[in-house]
């Protein structure tokens, strides 16, 4: 059996099909911060840690609820940058109580 291979199946732009590094890193940012609110409000409901569950339970939500762009990594900024939606992210984090 021959297989035919088109040009455009292995003569792609170099990087097409990945994300810029500074991009790559303002996921890494949001994820973390993600991450970090849902484990801090988790172990707050089970009173867990308590004391550094909250600070870091405040931290993220201060983080998320910021529309400071001063600064290049702020949430409003990486969500532009990488195409979302800070408002509808944070409706939908609202009802863990992280939009006030």
């Amino acid at each position: 059996m021959i297989h035919t291979v088109l040009p455009v199946q292995y003569l792609r732009k170099a990087g097409a099909d990945r994300i810029e590094p500074q991009k790559r890193l303002m996921l890494a940012v949001l994820q973390t911060v993600l991450h970090d609110f849902g484990q801090s409000r988790n172990r707050l409901s089970a009173d867990a840690d308590a004391p550094r569950g909250r600070k870091a339970y405040e931290e993220a939500m201060a983080y998320l609820a910021s529309t400071d762009r001063t600064w290049p990594f702020s949430f409003e900024n990486i969500c532009e940058a990488i195409g979302l939606d800070a408002r509808g992210l944070r409706a939908k984090l609202d009802g863990t109580g992280a939009s006030q």
